[in-house]
C-alpha cells in the first residue's frame, strides 16, 4: 500500500509534506504535515520512518512514499507501513531516498516521530493495535450505516467543525479541524475524501448533503 504526499515547501535544512496515505494509519493521520531532513541511504537505520520516490515512473510523474525501514540490505534498504502487515517487495536504493521524517505537525501541535529502536518498537504496538481494532469494525460500519443511529448521534453531538483551504502542487485541500485537530480532508478535484471516526458519523461527504 503506497502513501502519496504532495510536496508543501522546502529549504536547505527540510522539505514539508502533507501525508495523505493509509498504510501508516496509527503513527501519521491523513492531513498530517511532516518535516523531512535530508539523508543519504547510508545514515538510515532500522526503525527510521523514510521518504522516498517509488521505483516505478508513470509519464514521468513520481509517487512519494512513507514508510519504515524495516531491513537494510547491500544494495538498499527494504521498508514497511506501520499498518501494513508485509514488507514492501521492492528495494529502496539510494537515488530514491528524500529524507527521514523527524516532526509531524497535526492541527497546532508537533511531535518528534520515533526513528531507530523506538521506531521498531512502536511500529509492532501499532500493527499490533490495528488487529485489535479490527474486531470492532463490523459493528461500527454497521452504526454509520443506520440512518437511525447517524440522526440520533447528529441530535446530541454538534462538534463546532472549521474549514481550512490549503494550495498544493495538486489542487485545493479543504481540511476540517475541530480543537485543533484534523478530523476530515477533502480534495475537491480529485474527490479523495477522509473523516476520522467518529467523526464521519455527524459529517457528510462534500458534495452529498
Amino acid at each position: 500500500m503506497n502513501d502519496e504526499t504532495i510536496e508543501e515547501r522546502k529549504n536547505d535544512l527540510y522539505t514539508i509534506f502533507l501525508y495523505q496515505g493509509l498504510s501508516m494509519a496509527g503513527t501519521f493521520r491523513f492531513g498530517d504535515l511532516l518535516l523531512v531532513t535530508p539523508t543519504v541511504l547510508s545514515q538510515l537505520r532500522q526503525g527510521d520512518v523514510v521518504v522516498f520516490y517509488s521505483s516505478g515512473i508513470d509519464k514521468g510523474e513520481r509517487t512519494v512514499i512513507v514508510h519504515r525501514v524495516v531491513e537494510q540490505t547491500a544494495d538498499g534498504v527494504l521498508t514497511q507501513g506501520d499498518a501494513c502487515a508485509l514488507p514492501d517487495s521492492a528495494v529502496v536504493y539510494p537515488s530514491q531516498v528524500l529524507g527521514r521524517v523527524s516532526r509531524v505537525q497535526r492541527g497546532n501541535r508537533s511531535y518528534p516521530v520515533l526513528n531507530g529502536c523506538a521506531g521498531r518498537v512502536w511500529a509492532r504496538y501499532v500493527r499490533l493495535r490495528h488487529r485489535i481494532l479490527a474486531l470492532g469494525r463490523l459493528p461500527y460500519r454497521w452504526l454509520r450505516a443506520s440512518g437511525l443511529i447517524r440522526c440520533l448521534v447528529r441530535r446530541l453531538w454538534r462538534p463546532a467543525v472549521a474549514c481550512v483551504t490549503l494550495a498544493t502542487a495538486q489542487g485545493p485541500v479543504v481540511k476540517y479541524l475541530h480543537n485543533g485537530e484534523t478530523v476530515a480532508v477533502w480534495q475537491p478535484e480529485t474527490r479523495a475524501y477522509w473523516c476520522r471516526k467518529p467523526y464521519d458519523l455527524v459529517l457528510e461527504v462534500p458534495g452529498r448533503e
